[in-house]
């Protein structure tokens, strides 16, 4: 009977493509595009969330859609409730919301953070899809359990980002409050000798929210 030697090159070479295979099997997911990713509504429906693969292991998110993404004034929001005041000049539209979403071993992703313009305040965040169009997102201090949870309802994939309304739409605006005013004739009945009459002293008002 005749006996197979192999060469020490082979068991070296099998260790090697085991080796490759496991790493592949182990690294596939976290490439694989997860069904929490694409672009959701929020709880309140007044704002979309676009929710992608930012690095090869994590979810990040950024506020993608807003129902109302100008202020009374025709300005785009900012971010006027960051507790860092170099911030608060920061547009709304593009803000980074979420981030570091890990994915875990029986579904989900967790051990993130989430950001609410809101308040201009940070929590943990979980995510756990309910089904295809239905995603959870628990916000927590601390722990998870003792956290309060939201649904968010998936957006259509053509929904318009807020971004370029946001571009576009103050520029005009401005334009066309300052030609309206440039071609306004004077008010009748008023000269030179007429007394101008005090300004009366203006109200505060109460912030705006965010989004």
């Amino acid at each position: 009977m005749r006996y197979m030697t192999l060469s020490p090159f082979s068991g070296g070479l099998l260790r090697l493509v085991t080796a490759l295979a496991g790493a592949a099997i182990c690294y596939a997911p976290a490439f694989a595009e997860p069904g929490e990713a694409g672009i959701w509504y929020d709880d309140t429906g007044k704002g979309a969330v676009k929710i992608e693969i930012c690095t090869p292991t994590t979810l990040c998110g950024k506020i993608y859609w807003l129902k109302e993404p100008l202020t009374a004034k025709g300005e785009p929001k900012t971010d006027r409730y960051n507790p860092e005041p170099s911030m608060r000049t920061r547009p709304i539209c593009g803000l980074p919301v979420l981030g570091d979403l890990e994915q875990l071993s029986d579904g989900g992703f967790d051990n993130g953070w989430v950001y609410d313009p809101k308040e201009g305040k940070s929590y943990s965040v979980a995510l756990d899809l309910v089904d295809a169009d239905t995603l959870k997102v628990t916000g927590y201090k601390g722990m998870r359990f003792l956290g309060k949870s939201f649904i968010w309802k998936r957006a259509p994939t053509d929904l318009p980002p807020c971004t370029q309304d946001a571009a576009s739409t103050p520029g005009q605006n401005n334009a066309n409050v300052t030609a309206t005013k440039a071609a306004s004739p004077a008010k009748s009945g008023k000269t030179a000798n007429n007394k101008a009459k005090p300004k009366k002293a203006a109200t505060p008002q109460h912030p705006v929210a965010s989004n």
